[in-house]
């Protein structure tokens, strides 16, 4: 009895010995083991448009003072011109323009901040800006734009007073209004055109124009309405459509104001590719004048 208990002693022992080395080999090969290594997520880039230096409040902006700059997305100020919600920004979006506050280097450019330069802003050191409105017969059905060039054409009733030698020998003051035209200004830069029609080109419009009752009682087609407003605006009388900031020099604002207050102003717009070898010098047009140089026969009174 007492060898057998000695055997299941020894026995146990080696089990005991054999579970603690399988307990520590199983231990150490996973202390052994390297831990796995998380790998970040990338964080995405986009594109801003940037100051490359100091730029003060309401300044033009010149094409060198911007640039793109590629950042990450965390960096993004919102409400800045970038490409994250979007197209790549376009320096042309603040070329210029000027910015409502003062901008340091490297600053990313808020939309809100982006406007249009002041009158002054824009004028070269020797121009002068002047204002003058124009009715849609000198609008050109609204395709008039900023940066366009146009000469400026003036006509004027004059009176004359001829003496005439009646029968009796008497001489008598015949007394008329004759017109005269010319053009008296070249290449005058518009500088900004500002709507003063509601609603813009007419010829877009899509709703009704003229709804009042008519004399049948019933309501004018809105097409045959908006057709009867736009030929409104062509009347003699018809109210002005636009407003033209002028680039000129001192001269020619008086030669302008003189012109306006005297007579009729007409202009006629240059082509984009014109330049000032293009201008051509004109003899303007009187009754003799046109009747002479261009062939226009005088009617005769026939006696039958």
């Amino acid at each position: 009895m007492r060898r057998g208990r000695s055997t299941m002693l020894l026995l146990g022992a080696v089990l005991a010995l054999l579970a603690f080395f399988v307990l520590f080999t199983v231990l150490n090969g996973t202390a052994a083991k390297p831990a796995a290594i998380a790998t970040p997520t990338p964080i995405p880039h986009a594109q801003v448009l940037v100051t490359t230096k100091n730029i003060p409040s309401f300044t033009v902006v010149k094409e060198e003072d911007v640039t793109i700059k590629e950042v990450e997305v965390t960096q993004i100020i919102s409400g800045s011109i970038n490409s994250q919600l979007g197209p790549a920004p376009d320096p042309k979006q603040v070329i210029g323009q000027v910015l409502g506050r003062e901008y340091g280097q490297d600053a990313q450019i808020m939309t809100e901040d982006v406007i249009p330069p002041g009158i002054s802003q824009i004028l070269a050191r020797e121009e002068r800006g002047f204002v003058i409105t124009i009715q849609e017969i000198n609008n050109f059905g609204g395709q008039m734009f900023d940066n366009d060039t146009v000469d400026v054409l003036w006509t004027r009733n004059f009176e004359v007073t001829t003496a005439i030698i009646r029968p009796d020998g008497k001489p008598v003051n015949n007394v008329k209004q004759l017109p005269t035209t010319k053009k008296i200004l070249d290449n005058i830069k518009i500088l900004r055109v500002i709507p003063l029609r509601v609603g813009g080109n007419a010829r877009k419009s899509t709703g009704p124009v003229n709804t009042a009752p008519q004399t049948n009682g019933q309501q004018q087609d809105p097409a045959v309405a908006a057709a009867a407003a736009l030929q409104g605006l062509y009347l003699e009388d018809a109210p002005p459509t636009a407003a033209l900031v002028l680039a000129i020099s001192d001269q020619q604002a008086e030669v302008i104001k003189f012109a306006r207050e005297t007579g009729k102003i007409d202009l006629a717009l240059r082509s984009k590719e014109a330049t000032k070898e293009d201008i051509e010098r004109t003899t303007g047009i009187t009754d003799k004048i046109i009747l002479e140089d261009y062939g226009i026969p005088v009617p005769e009174i026939i006696i039958k």
